[in-house]
């Protein structure tokens, strides 16, 4: 009532009636193209101050008199903004935005960011970021979007084609990270891509993906638990495919590891001469005479076994080991022809020859380690 009854006493400066219903009650407006104020300590030289413009944007000051916004329909909140006659329903707040070349529907805050070329339904929020294009998002400082449906989040970025995103930073305003790669998000913190995802692949230090994981470059694993699985195999064309073979992962330390590949060395190697003389002995002797094949596992510990042939008319024939001395320690007689083997066991470690004997001739001599 107390405020009604003072636009009453001020007819002749404020219309009290606008279109219907309105009333005194409930309107109050100025009669001309003027703006319509609100201020709190009104006798300062800088009050509070709130207004409603002359074209029907609302504008609240931080230092009075010093936004522009010749549209209708928006909010701006701070000091030195400017919007122009298309920027209708934007939101604007901070400090020095422009937005006089701007559409409509934009929301931008902070300082310093340009909104231009009809730009709308965009967001600038942070520092001197530029948009230069509808349906836009930057977030941060420095960052320059131009095409349609692209966006940043960061510092000193920018991204060019339609529907690329940009995160992270550049190393400065004049070398800044770059997405010019359409419908793609970039990542990295340098004027070079770390990580790019587009369509359905991603590369990591590439911007040309051509696998669904794309890496260039040296891909490291740490900390890994223990485990049982199968082996990934790499091929000539960085392909990483899982293949059938099982491994155990463990916490060997790596001289333990070469331990267990120089065994395993060892006893491919002594399968591959098992294999030879097997093949050998397939295929046959029986026009060239006695054979006597070295001893399989050689260095040996405990046990060995020493093959040989005998033709079907060999006479009486043995194997006779003798040791560095040259002394005969042991002598088995051979009462099988054709394929056979031994088994020695018993023998203190050392180095020893053994000696095919057939008809009371040596005819083949092999060397023999022995281990404890």
């Amino acid at each position: 009532m107390i405020f009604s009854m003072s636009l009453a006493s001020a007819q002749n400066a404020w219309l009290l009636n606008g279109n219907s219903p309105t009333t005194p009650l409930n309107y109050a407006g100025t009669t001309d193209f003027k703006p319509f104020y609100l201020r709190t300590n009104g006798s300062t030289p800088n009050p509070g101050q709130a207004f409603l413009n002359e074209h029907g944007s609302f504008l609240v000051e931080s230092v009075n008199n010093t936004n522009i916004a010749d549209v209708k329909g928006s909010l701006v909140f701070g000091t030195t903004n400017r919007l122009g006659i298309n920027s209708n329903s934007s939101l604007v707040g901070g400090w020095d935005n422009d937005v006089k070349g701007s559409g409509g529907a934009n929301i931008v805050v902070g300082q310093g960011n340009v909104v231009s070329n009809g730009a709308s339904k965009s967001v600038a929020l942070g520092w001197v970021n530029d948009i230069g294009n509808s349906n836009q998002f930057a977030i941060g400082v420095g960052i320059k979007l131009k095409s349609e449906y692209s966006g940043g989040f960061g510092i000193d970025l920018e991204a060019h084609d339609d529907r690329s995103f940009v995160f992270g930073s550049g190393t400065h305003a004049s070398t800044k990270l770059i997405n010019n790669i359409p419908w793609s998000i970039m990542f990295g913190m340098s004027d070079v891509s770390t990580v790019l995802i587009k369509d359905q692949y991603v590369g990591i230090r590439t911007t040309a993906p051509t696998a669904n994981l794309h890496s260039v470059g040296t891909v490291r694993l740490e900390g890994l638990p223990n485990g049982t699985g199968n082996i990934l195999v790499v091929d000539a064309s960085g392909n990483v495919m899982v293949s059938s073979s099982t491994a155990i992962k463990t916490n060997d330390t790596p001289t333990e590891f070469q331990a267990q590949i120089d065994g395993l060395k060892k006893e491919i190697q002594e399968l591959k001469e098992l294999v030879s003389q097997q093949n050998k002995m397939i295929t046959g002797f029986e026009n060239e005479g006695p054979k006597l094949y070295q001893n399989t596992p050689n260095p040996a510990k405990g046990e060995t076994v020493i093959r040989y042939y005998l033709p079907t008319h060999s006479g009486e024939a043995s194997i006779e080991i003798y040791n560095a001395l040259g002394q005969l320690v042991k002598s088995i007689r051979l009462q099988e022809k054709g394929n056979g083997s031994v088994n020695f066991t018993g023998l203190n470690a050392g180095s020893y020859i053994y000696h095919l004997n057939v008809g009371g001739k040596s005819v083949d001599s092999r060397k023999m380690l022995l281990e404890n």
